[in-house]
């Protein structure tokens, strides 16, 4: 053997279940030897590693503009719900103890009307969210 075939020569030993993994790398690469399914691994693992590299960033950004998506919806629900708890406890207070007393209605229909735009951003960012997670998911079935 020359002696540049001995300096590029690799031996390595496997336990037994990193051979039988090698082993069904080797048959899914459809290579007949040893040898020949090592120099397609080191072919391909600058592809494979890039592109793995690539859709980890991707979903990265995808879980962080869908985790700030679902923290507006919650943050949004919560003051809705919290400000529609209040305006319901008035308004059986009012129905109950003075249900004539058109300060207090005034008071809930102000309420009631200062909350509607609350309730239209938290049905926009609902959308949203279900259309970004439609693109998301569409795009990640079409890679």
């Amino acid at each position: 053997m020359s002696t540049n075939l001995k300096r590029n020569m690799i031996q390595v030993r496997l336990s037994d279940k990193e051979f039988e993994q090698f082993e069904a790398i080797k048959e899914s690469l459809k290579k007949k030897n040893n040898a020949a399914a090592l120099r397609e691994m080191i072919q391909l693992a600058p592809f494979v590693g890039k592109k793995t590299q690539a859709y980890v960033e991707k979903l990265s950004k995808v879980y962080n503009d869908l985790d700030a998506k679902a923290d507006a919806l919650i943050w949004n629900s919560s003051n809705v719900t919290k400000n529609l708890n209040e305006i319901a406890h008035a308004a059986n207070i009012a129905k109950n103890n003075d249900p004539a007393n058109e300060t207090t209605w005034n008071w809930i229909i102000q309420q009631l009307q200062q909350i509607f735009p609350t309730i239209n951003q938290l049905n926009q960012v609902g959308s949203e969210t279900k259309e970004f997670i439609k693109k998301e998911l569409d795009k990640d079935g079409s890679d």
